[in-house]
Order: C-alpha cells, then structure tokens, then sequence
C-alpha cells in the first residue's frame, strides 16, 4: 500500500488491466476481496474508490490494537527469540535514522520527503508485525494482520499532517527496552500508553481537517444507509444538492436527510 491511488480516486478496471498487463478477470477478482475488507467502496454510480476512514472508525480500530497488542507483547516478553529481539532493535535504528536524515536535509523535494515518509510508515508497521511475531501466537498475528491493511490506509490519509515522530521513536524505543528486559508489567503499559497516544494523534488530526458536512441551517447530516456522518458535498442533481458517503459509497440529495 504505496499511496499511488489517491483517497477518492475513481479505480478503473479496464485501465488497471492495462497498467498491470492482465485480464479484467483477476482486477475484478482483487477489487471485491478489497470491498471485503473494507478498503475500497462497494459499487456506486461514481464506481469503485477507496475508502477513507471516518473518524469514528479511526477510534474503534486503535481500541481493537489496544486489546490484542497488549496481549502481543505479553507473549513477545515470554517467548521472543535473541534474533526476534535484535530485529526489533535494527527495525528502530533505521527509523531513526531516516527520522535524523530528513531533519538535516530541510532543501529536500516533495517526492523524497513522501518517499522517506513511506519508509516510516512500513518501518513502524514492521515493528509492530515483529512484536505479534515474537509473540509465538498465530491466531494472535492472524486477528492484527486484518487490522494492518486498515491502519495502513489511515496513515497514508493523515500523511499530510505533521505528526511527532520523534515522540513516537521515544515510545518505541520505552517498549523495546522493556520487551528485551522480559518485564511484562512495564511492556503492556508501555503499548497501551503508545497507542492511546496515537489514537489520541490521529483525533487531533481530524480535528485540523473538515471531514463532517453540515446543511445550510448548520445541522449535522449522515447517510441515510450506514448513518456516517463523513460524507461529502457531490455536485447537484435534480436542483437540490447531492452527497457522497464516504464509508459505504452511497450517493444521497438534500431532501433524503431532512
């Protein structure tokens, strides 16, 4: 998940069969698995696109990662080898040296600064991925593997906000020394402290950004199918103003919401 396709972007199958030099058949075929896990939006007149996650749903995945990844380091505390435990180390040294290189290079271009900002993002995936791993369980890494894909799309949608990276290499590197002291205790609180402190990012995040549309008396609207309310204006239809739902595709006029 590189970011290539842009929030809201409108996917093509016939110009991505074309792109990847294949058959409609398995673009078709990879585009409902992604509906499936709720990353792209399930066909709507204005077709496919992917999915940008509300708010509401932000907070539920960060509190579903709070459960399972405090038992994933209970278990990477008990059971993470010496070269579990070492790759976790280097996973944190190249962040944070890709974190010291971007602070030096202030004359850098946008497309290095997104590419180094990439970087960070797999990175931090990867450590985490090493901690589920470490943990020995299966189910475990199976259950936070569905998670990934979905916290993956977050980032990439917040990637234009400044967030304090050098925060979360401190957090980091707190949950390392603690998983390499084998102390379960200060790990599980370490994780949960991380990630209340991200979920608590990503709702300052939202709060920069306009992502509720309100009607002309200012009253709050939502989808008259999923009752999101992170939709978005969508041009006109029939005199009256139309919207799109973000979360489940639907396209919906003024009057559907009155």
């Amino acid at each position: 998940m590189s970011g290539e396709i842009g929030l809201g972007e409108r996917l093509n199958e016939s110009q991505l069969a074309k792109q990847l030099d294949v058959s409609r058949t398995p673009i078709r075929e990879a585009i409902r698995r992604l509906q499936q896990e709720q990353l792209l939006t399930i066909d709507s007149p204005d077709g496919v696109t992917i999915v940008e996650i509300s708010l509401d749903s932000a907070i539920h995945l960060y509190d579903c990662r709070i459960a399972l990844e405090q038992l994933a380091v209970e278990g990477a505390c008990r059971y993470a080898t010496s070269a579990q435990i070492q790759a976790l180390e280097q996973t944190l040294v190249q962040s944070e040296a890709i974190f010291n290189e971007q602070l030096k290079a202030d004359n850098r271009s946008a497309p290095e600064h997104d590419h180094q900002s990439l970087q960070q993002l797999k990175l931090n995936y990867d450590f985490h991925r090493l901690i589920a791993e470490s943990s020995q369980n299966p189910w475990l890494l199976s259950l936070l593997e569905q998670l990934s894909n979905q916290v993956k799309l977050l980032r990439l949608q917040i990637l234009q906000v400044p967030i304090d990276v050098e925060a979360i290499h401190t957090e980091h590197w707190q949950l390392f020394h603690a998983i390499e002291n084998r102390d379960t205790e200060a790990a599980t609180q370490s994780i949960r402290q991380h990630l209340e402190l991200s979920k608590m990012r990503v709702v300052q995040v939202f709060a920069q950004s306009k992502n509720v549309v309100k009607t002309s008396d200012d009253l709050q609207i939502s989808c008259p199918s999923c009752h999101s309310q992170n939709i978005k204006k969508n041009g006109r239809r029939q005199s009256k103003q139309n919207y799109l739902c973000k979360e489940c595709g639907r396209q919906f006029i003024e009057t559907a919401v009155r």
